[in-house]
C-alpha cells in the first residue's frame, strides 16, 4: 500500500512539473550550454525581489500548463535576480530597465525578444513571444501572408494580436490599431462553419477578441458552451463568467447607459448560467437597479444605508468613478455625495484615497 501511494506521489509531481515552466537552477553559462546540446534557445527572466509583477508572473502565468508546455518545448529557461550575483552585468548588457523583464537569446547570444513588463494571460504571453522570435510571424511577413489570403487559426492570432500590442506601443492609445484587429477576427469567425468554431485552435477568438457578453462572438460562445470540447470548455466557461462580470463593473459605475431591456436580459442570464453563487451579484443588483431609475437622492440614501455592507469588489468599483454616477445631479446631491465620500476617508487604504480624492474634486466642482 506503502508502495502504490509513493508511486502516486511521484506521479503528482511528474505532472505538475510537465504543467508549469521549468526555470533551472543554473548560470547563465550553463544555460548557453544547455541550450546548444538540446538545440534550444534561452529563455531569462530578469525580476528582482521586490518587483510585484514578477512575483505575479510566478503565481498566475508561469505555471499554466500551455505557458510550461511553449516554453519548455522550445528554451532553458532560467530566472535571474538583476541586483544579485551575475545579475547586474547581465541586467546591464541586455538593457533591462524595467521588470520583469523577459529576454530571449540563441546559442552564439544573439537577442531574439526582449519583452518589458507582466501579463495576466497566459496565452496572449506565449502568443507574443512566439510571433517575436518566429521569422514567419515579423510584422511584414504577416501582413504579406494575411493579404495573399491565407486564413489560419495561427495566422489570425498572431497577426490580431500583434495590432493589439500596438495600440499602448506609444503613450496615446491608437484605437484605431483595436478596430483593425478586431475586425481581422470578426471577419475570420464569419467565414468559419459551426465545426470550426468549436474547435481548440479557435479558443483565441472567444478569450482576447470579446468584451461583453452582447458581442455577436460572445452570443455564439454563450449558446454553444456545451458543445466546446472538453479540454477547453473550462476555459469558455471561465470566460462567459469574466464577460458577465465586466459588465456588471460597467453598469455599477454607469459606463454604460442603463436600459431596461438589455440589462434585464444581462440580469436573468446571469441568475440562469448559475453565476450568481452566493449571492455574489445580488448587492449589485440592488444597487444599479437603483441607480438606474435616476432618482439620485434615492440612489444616495442606499449607498448610505448599505455601502459599509458591501463586498471590497463593489465598494472599489463604485468610489473608483463615483462622481460619474451624479454627473446629471443637482448641487445638492453632489454636496450630498461629497460629504458622503469625506465621511469614508479614515477606512480607506492610500490608494484608494488617491483615486477617490479625484472623485471628490469633481464633485464639489475643483475637476473641472
Amino acid at each position: 500500500m506503502k508502495k502504490i501511494v509513493l508511486l502516486l506521489f511521484v506521479s503528482l509531481l511528474v505532472i505538475s512539473a510537465t504543467a508549469q515552466t521549468n526555470f533551472r537552477d543554473i548560470t547563465y553559462k550553463e544555460a548557453l550550454a544547455a541550450a546548444k546540446d538540446e538545440k534550444k534557445l534561452v529563455f531569462i527572466d530578469f525580476y528582482t525581489s521586490w518587483c510585484g509583477p514578477c512575483k505575479m508572473m510566478m503565481k498566475n502565468i508561469f505555471p499554466l500548463k500551455e505557458v510550461g508546455d511553449y516554453l519548455n518545448d522550445k528554451f532553458v529557461c532560467i530566472k535571474i535576480d538583476a541586483e544579485k550575483g551575475e545579475g547586474p552585468e547581465l541586467a546591464k548588457k541586455y538593457k533591462v530597465k524595467a521588470y520583469p523583464t523577459f529576454v530571449a537569446i540563441d546559442v552564439v547570444e544573439r537577442v531574439l525578444m526582449i519583452k518589458e513588463g507582466g501579463s495576466v494571460d497566459g496565452t496572449a504571453f506565449i502568443t507574443s513571444i512566439d510571433r517575436q522570435i518566429d521569422p514567419d510571424k515579423t510584422p511584414e511577413r504577416m501582413q504579406q501572408r494575411y493579404e495573399s489570403g491565407e486564413r489560419t487559426a495561427e495566422l489570425i492570432s498572431a497577426y490580431a494580436g500583434m495590432k493589439l500590442e500596438q495600440v499602448y506601443r506609444n503613450r496615446r492609445p491608437d484605437m484605431s490599431k483595436k478596430e483593425e484587429a478586431f475586425k481581422i477576427v470578426q471577419d475570420y469567425f464569419s467565414g468559419l462553419n459551426d465545426k470550426q468554431k468549436l474547435a481548440d485552435e479557435n479558443l483565441f477568438v472567444y478569450i482576447s477578441f470579446t468584451e461583453s457578453p452582447m458581442d455577436a462572438i460572445a452570443r455564439y460562445m454563450i449558446t454553444c458552451r456545451d458543445k466546446f470540447a472538453p479540454a477547453v470548455k473550462d476555459k469558455i466557461s471561465e470566460q462567459i463568467g469574466n464577460l458577465y462580470k465586466v459588465e456588471m463593473q460597467k453598469y455599477l459605475i454607469a459606463q454604460i447607459p442603463f436600459e431596461q431591456q438589455q440589462y434585464d436580459v444581462v440580469k436573468r442570464e446571469i441568475i440562469d448560467l448559475g453565476l450568481n453563487k452566493d449571492n455574489y451579484y445580488t448587492e449589485a443588483f440592488r444597487f444599479i437597479e437603483c441607480h438606474g431609475k435616476g432618482d439620485l437622492n434615492a440612489f444616495m440614501t442606499l449607498c448610505e444605508k448599505e455601502y459599509a455592507q458591501l463586498n471590497d469588489d463593489y465598494k472599489a468599483y463604485i468610489m473608483y468613478n463615483f462622481a460619474a454616477l451624479f454627473v446629471n445631479g443637482d448641487e445638492v446631491v453632489k454636496k450630498r455625495a461629497a460629504k458622503f465620500v469625506r465621511r469614508l476617508f479614515m477606512e480607506m487604504d492610500a490608494t484608494m484615497i488617491m483615486f477617490v480624492a479625484q472623485q471628490l474634486m469633481q464633485l464639489e466642482g475643483g475637476g473641472h
